[in-house]
């Protein structure tokens, strides 16, 4: 407004005065005050500049918008949200759960997730067993995979096997069910587990001798893990794709509620009270009481890890565990940058990648 300076536009220099604006100049325009020429560009958010308090401010009226969102998607859809959930997660952020079942669901959920962390397989099948049972006595159906087609399996379909006892890796257009193989290989756990329910084509041939390269193959693969061609997405509407894209969204947006973290340390101290603590975190890892000062550790937000990127207190999620790097600056061996370079984010799949 450099054009059009007078005592009103310096009393209000570089302030917003969209809303006094309105109030003074009502149904106005503000084209026929200002030139084309004195438009310099939209308003952007500088997340450095942004205070904590007005950062969650801006989440929690996201986690609203994102809710109405979500129960305008329900009823156009005109079917129970439950029944239009694809995950456990999905139905466990559904408000409208009766809320007995979702306190079951969520006790299940956790118990099979600390099964699978402590890499007990049976235990997360029988326990998976139990909530299917669970969800189809209360008439609950969740989106069935859709397995192996005469078309080819989607690279959906492969990211649902994602895990060490259910294992499927695209490569080079065709789908593996490495699962058996990593049970007797643990050795290349880390390599494969980088790549599990994803197409890895990109990283073949490498690191030649190892996954995924053409001496691998020869050497490993089995005709039996073959399951067939990666296919074409199928048709989704419209409105479940977005339902879906916005369920996870504000799964981000939200984070573990407080139900969720009392869950995760009940489900987490039974194995303790059971087996005397023998596959306990503490039995596990001794000197973990030390470190942490006999306190408990609190619970992050991706969002709350994302802003903290820089050297004074850079912060990074491997396996769903939020690390502070301060202590390794200056003497890890790949230098300070490339530490700094992924502080802030999910460094998971890069940290297996390197079996580091």
């Amino acid at each position: 407004l450099t054009a059009f300076v007078d005592r009103t536009v310096l009393n209000h220099a570089g302030k917003d005065v969209t809303k006094m604006f309105l109030d003074i100049h009502k149904g106005v325009k503000y084209e026929q005050y200002l030139r084309p020429e004195a438009y310099i560009g939209d308003l952007g958010i500088d997340p450095d500049l942004m205070t904590d308090e007005f950062w969650h401010a801006l989440r929690k009226a996201r986690i609203v918008e994102v809710k109405e969102s979500i129960k305008h998607l329900q009823e156009e859809l005109k079917a129970h949200p439950a029944a239009a959930a694809s995950s456990v997660l999905d139905l466990l952020h559904d408000q409208s759960i009766d809320v007995d079942l979702k306190a079951k669901v969520q006790s299940l959920e956790t118990q099979k997730r600390v099964a699978l962390d402590a890499e007990d397989f049976p235990k997360a099948q029988d326990i998976k067993a139990k909530l299917d049972a669970l969800l189809a006595s209360a008439n609950v159906n969740l989106a069935t995979s859709q397995g192996v087609v005469s078309g080819g399996i989607p690279l959906s379909e492969v990211a649902r096997h994602n895990k060490p006892h259910d294992l499927w890796i695209a490569l080079n257009g065709v789908v593996y069910d490495l699962t058996d193989f990593l049970q007797y290989h643990p050795e290349q756990r880390n390599s494969i587990l980088a790549w599990a329910g994803r197409d890895a084509s990109p990283m073949w041939n490498k690191i030649p001798g190892r996954f995924p390269s053409t001496t691998w193959m020869e050497f490993y693969m089995r005709p039996e893990a073959r399951m067939g061609e990666v296919g074409p997405e199928p048709k989704k509407d419209t409105n479940t794709a977005l339902l879906e894209e916005l369920r996870a969204e504000l799964r981000r947006l939200e984070g573990p509620s407080d139900e969720d973290v009392q869950a995760m340390k009940a489900a987490g101290a039974a194995p303790k009270a059971a087996e005397g603590g023998a596959g306990s975190e503490e039995a596990r890892f001794p000197k973990l009481k030390g470190i942490t000062g006999g306190r408990e550790l609190p619970f992050f937000t991706r969002a709350e890890v994302a802003k903290h990127t820089a050297g004074a207190e850079p912060y990074m999620i491997l396996h769903n565990r939020v690390y502070d790097l301060k202590p390794l600056l200056g003497s890890h061996p790949g230098g300070d940058d490339i530490l700094l370079a992924r502080a802030g984010t999910d460094a998971t799949k890069e940290f297996e990648l390197f079996e580091h």
